[in-house]
């Protein structure tokens, strides 16, 4: 059978609209379980961006079609999220971020015979670089400090994905230029001077994180009432330093 071309532009009307319906759906239920902002993304588009361009071949689950990427909000009045501590899942955000990939998991089987895969944290073990794929998924874009900053909370977020067996909307650019005018006080706050050179050295930043491993936290178990629970709390300088949302 031979479709006319306004049949054929109709039909991706109708799909792209799809897309945009259930893509929203399950952005609201995500928010619902308690993340703080998330977005959907092409696998696609995720590949193209340069970090995982540069990476090569990634593992991607068989079937993969699409990324929902989910953002936590990390506040400066609630620094213990990030502390890493003995327990599973390291910190009580990536914790809190864990039942929400869980609970959003079963709710995709469940009601919409979505099949998704929980993505690893780190690269190396099976992960995304996510801070590309929360651009991806229009959540915020890479600033100077070469962190994720979203327009509602600055770069004071965690991320998580799930990737699913189903085309969904692709969140495509953010127009939002945090740093296009600002006087970059994240690169003057870093304590080993990561951006001295101009741009971000992952080898300074590591060396000021060994640091902070080597000087860990006694906190308080709430259990036995005494403070042996070790903690690291480590460096959130850039982080703190940036002005957006703040």
């Amino acid at each position: 059978m031979i479709y006319g071309i306004h049949h054929i532009q109709g039909l991706d009307a109708m799909q792209r609209q799809d897309r945009e319906q259930l893509s929203d759906r399950i952005i609201r239920k995500a928010l619902s379980l308690g993340a703080s902002l998330a977005g959907t993304a092409a696998i696609r588009s995720i590949q193209c961006t340069p970090s995982h361009r540069s990476a090569g071949d990634l593992k991607w689950p068989e079937g993969a079609r699409s990324a929902v990427i989910l953002a936590l909000h990390h506040p400066r009045k609630e620094p213990s999220l990030d502390w890493w501590d003995q327990r599973a899942g390291k910190t009580p955000g990536n914790r809190k971020l864990t039942r929400i990939v869980g609970a959003l998991g079963e709710w995709l089987k469940g009601e919409l015979a979505i099949t998704a895969f929980a993505v690893p944290y780190w690269v190396e073990d099976g992960g995304i670089f996510l801070k590309e794929a929360g651009v991806s998924a229009g959540l915020g874009v890479i600033g100077r400090n070469n962190l994720l900053i979203t327009p509602r909370f600055g770069p004071r977020v965690r991320l998580r994905a799930l990737l699913v067996d189903i085309d969904l909307q692709d969140g495509g650019g953010l127009e939002f230029d945090p740093c296009g005018v600002c006087p970059a006080p994240c690169r003057q706050a870093c304590p080993e001077q990561a951006f001295g050179s101009g741009s971000y050295e992952r080898s300074r930043c590591r060396r000021q994180l060994e640091k902070d491993q080597r000087n860990p936290y006694r906190i308080l178990d709430i259990g036995s009432m005494t403070y042996s629970i070790e903690c690291i709390k480590y460096c959130r300088a850039c982080e703190l330093a940036c002005p957006v949302a703040g």
